[in-house]
């Protein structure tokens, strides 16, 4: 997303971009795939094919990108998993993961990819 942000109106390559940002390939492809299923990158195959924004950096956040490739958002399963820790009532860091996580998703949400 970085990569192609910063060419607002370009058609970047995959190997071009798994070069320069020395991700894999294959690993580079599903994060591709992720990115277009959430509407913020276009893909087309071919000769005259490549990777094009969907939408304008400043209308995609870190936050967007995270949550087309993680699908979640948290430091710690329990606040995003109910039932997977019988502590939660009776833990003191729960109701600290669950702020901390509130605070990281709202700056994420600050964070568009024309200010990078």
């Amino acid at each position: 997303m970085l990569y192609v942000s910063r060419k607002e109106s370009y058609t970047a390559k995959a190997e071009d971009i798994s070069k320069e940002m020395q991700i894999p390939k294959i690993f580079l492809m599903k994060i591709l795939k992720q990115l277009q299923k959430a509407g913020l990158l276009k893909l087309k195959r071919g000769v005259s094919g490549g990777v094009t924004l969907a939408k304008k950096p400043a209308e995609v956040t870190l936050y967007d990108v995270i949550l087309a490739t993680e699908k979640a958002v948290a430091l710690n399963r329990c606040v995003i998993k109910k039932g997977v820790c019988g502590l939660v009532s009776q833990c003191p860091i729960h109701p600290v993961w669950l702020k901390v996580r509130k605070r990281l998703i709202e700056d994420l949400k600050e964070i568009n990819f024309s200010g990078l």
